[in-house]
Formats: C-alpha cells, structure tokens, sequence
C-alpha cells in the first residue's frame, strides 16, 4: 500500500475503534464499576499527566529515530491498555490502565502527521489529505460507535471493549509489515545531544512562532474546559433522567454517533474553505458552538434537550480536531514537525490536568452543572483567543 491509503486506512481505524471504546468504557465504569464524578475526572487526570510527562520526549524520539515505528509501538501499546480496561475492577487497575492508554496516544501524537508530511514532500501537499482524512474519520466513528454499541449490546461492555484493544494490536502489526518510511533519515550518533537539541528547536519553533504560540494557548484552554466533559457527560445525562430501562449502551451510542455525524457534515460543508488562514475563524466560530452545547447539557433538565446539548458540543468539537493539526502543520518545519506537534498535545494535556482537578472538585463539591458552566466559559475564551492569530498568520 502507498503512504497516503495507510494514512487514510490508519486514521479510520484509529477512530472508528477510539470512538467505540470510550462511551462503552464510561458506560462501563458509571452502571457498573460505579465510580464518583471525582474518580472519574481523575481517571482523565492521571491520563493527561501520562501525556504531560511522555508527549514531548515520544515527539522527539519520533523526529530522532522513526515515526514509523512511533506509530506502530502507539498502537501496540494502547491495544493491551483497552484489553485491560476491559476487565479491571479496583480503581488503582483502572487508573493504570488509563495510564498506559495516554502513555501509547505520545507515540502517536504528531508521529502519523509528521510521518506522512516527509513521504508526501510538503506541508502544502499533506494538507488536503490531512482534512479529507479528519472527514473520513468522522464517517469511521459513527460506523465505530454502532458497531460496537451493537456487539455491547449483544455481547457484554467487556467484550467489546477486548475486543476494540485487539483490534489495535492487529492493525500495530498490520503497519509493522506494511507502512513505508522512505523519506525519513535516521539521525546516527547524536544520542541524548540529538535528543534534546531536537526539543530545543520544537519549543523554539512554538514560542516564537505567533500563530502557533497563539494556538498552544487556545489548546490549553480548551484543554481546562475539556475534561469536565468527556468525564461527566454520562454521569449528567444519568442525573437528568437517562436509565437502565432504555439501555444505556444504545442511547450513548446513539448519542455518540450524532455527535460525529454533526462533525461530518460540518467538515464536508466547509470543505477546502477552511485551509489555510480561514481555520482561525472556523476554530473560534466551533469553539463558540461548543460552548453553547455545554450550556444547554449544564442546565436543561429535560433529558431530550441535555441530549442535544451533548450532541452540539460533541459534534463541533470533533470538528475542530483536523484544524488543530492542519494549523500546527502549516508552520512547523519538518525537521522538528512530530515535536511541534507534541507541544499541541502537551498544552491540551497540561490544560485538562488543571481543568480535571479543579472541575473535579467543583461537580463533587458544588455540582456537575456548575463544573460544567465554568466549562462553558472557558469555551468561550478561548474561541476569542484565536481570533487574535487572524491578524499575524502571515508575520
């Protein structure tokens, strides 16, 4: 296969598994495991320190040694944690579990982008490719979430959810044979100098770059907002009238679904409008809308509008996933790229550390609307944050 269809095929696998492992793994832990909001917020907490602490060195090892072989340890790795959340009953099990999935996603972060860019030549030749592939996966997540939904519902949550790790690990070694590497040269004898002149050059490239310095702020503070979500949505919809007689694995995949599916239509309407300097409004204007459903999940408690409210939220903001990459993409160099990309990955990560505890505290002590209201808010700032990089893209 050439690199751009093991680029396309990797990308739907990868969501279309991820998509279909972490509704059933909430569904999982809330009706059956039944964790507190602050235990399952700090499940997010101990994942995002993971990638804190590894995002920035796996980026480096990417530039230094082989994106290739970066992606391929991600999907080994993140494989076996799946298999294991599958079955982990006592907390500290599942908090290693969860450990071991942020510790695989490094490998990946910024490695296929980066891997792809080098085999295509350019950034201007990735480009297209990488939007397209943002929109084919969205596609692939709602196939992923009523697939798996249908084998949950079928089978038992901690089947399917082995079953998404095995996946992993098949496709892991389906690119160990199969993924080219052909414009990539190894750098030989730098060692731990290579290593961290590599991260000097990446950190450089993201402070002093004003478009990317503006969009690691506005990550980071999505990232603060982030969390409260992706850990409570189903705690809330619970709280609001969500019960065990209409099946919890079928209504959050329905829910899940729409929410890619809203991502698809948006991307596919935007189409290649939003290349190039235009993903600085389309970021604040997505930003915005996800804000708004944040809102609407916070404070209706109308089971059907609380829904909506996730679905709008969910939706845009997986929307936002391609552009965040196509930005960074668009003014890292290629010598560092993986580590620049890193860097994006390290700022949501650090932001979602802060957010996790904080918020955490917040639903346990206040309430899960009020977390999720501070939430919103941070939506909205970073939304204006981006605004700022329209005016220096070209500087």
């Amino acid at each position: 296969m050439d690199a751009s269809r093991i680029y396309l095929i990797t990308g739907l696998v990868r969501r279309a598994t991820e998509r279909g492992f972490w509704p059933l793994f909430f569904v999982r832990l809330v009706t059956d495991v039944g964790l507190s909001p602050l235990q399952l917020v700090l499940l997010g907490t101990v994942m995002e320190m993971t990638i804190l602490a590894m995002e920035i060195p796996t980026g480096v090892v990417a530039d230094v040694y082989s994106r290739k072989w970066s992606v391929v340890i991600s999907f080994f790795v993140m494989g076996l944690a799946m298999i294991g959340a599958a079955f982990a009953t006592p907390y500290w099990l599942i908090v290693g579990t969860q450990a071991l999935i942020g510790f695989g996603n490094t490998f990946e972060s910024g490695a296929e982008t980066a891997w792809i860019t080098g085999e295509l030549g350019s950034s201007d030749a990735a480009e297209p490719l990488i939007l397209r592939r943002g929109r084919l996966q969205l596609l692939a997540g709602i196939v992923g979430i009523g697939f798996f939904a249908g084998l949950g519902y079928l089978t038992t949550l901690s089947t399917t959810i082995a079953a998404i790790g095995a996946v992993y690990l098949v496709w892991g070694a389906v690119l160990a044979l199969q993924m080219p590497e052909r414009n990539f040269v190894r750098t030989q004898g730098e060692g731990w100098p290579g290593f961290t002149a590599m991260l000097r050059n990446g950190f450089g490239q993201a402070r002093s770059i004003s478009p990317l310095r503006i969009l690691v702020i506005v990550v980071f503070i999505g990232g603060l907002a982030k969390e409260a979500i992706d850990r409570l949505d189903v705690q809330r919809l619970v709280d609001v009238g969500l019960s065990t007689e209409a099946n919890e694995i079928v209504v959050i995949g329905v829910l899940s679904a729409s929410r890619m599916l809203i991502g698809l239509i948006l991307l596919t309407l935007a189409g290649t409008r939003i290349a190039g300097k235009a993903v600085v409004p389309g970021m604040a204007i997505l930003f915005g809308v996800v804000g708004a459903g944040v809102l609407m999940l916070a404070h209706f408690d109308v089971l059907a509008l609380a829904a909506i409210g996730l679905v709008l939220q969910g939706g845009f903001h997986v929307a936002s996933e391609p552009l965040v990459v196509a930005w960074t993409n668009n003014f890292a160099s290629d010598r560092a790229r993986a580590t620049v990309h890193s860097f994006m990955g390290q700022a949501e990560a650090f932001g979602e550390i802060l957010g996790g505890i904080t918020l955490g505290v917040v639903a346990q002590v206040v309430s899960v609307p009020t977390a999720m209201t501070v939430s919103a808010v941070l939506f909205f700032g970073a939304a204006t944050t981006a605004l700022r990089a329209r005016p220096v893209w070209g500087s």
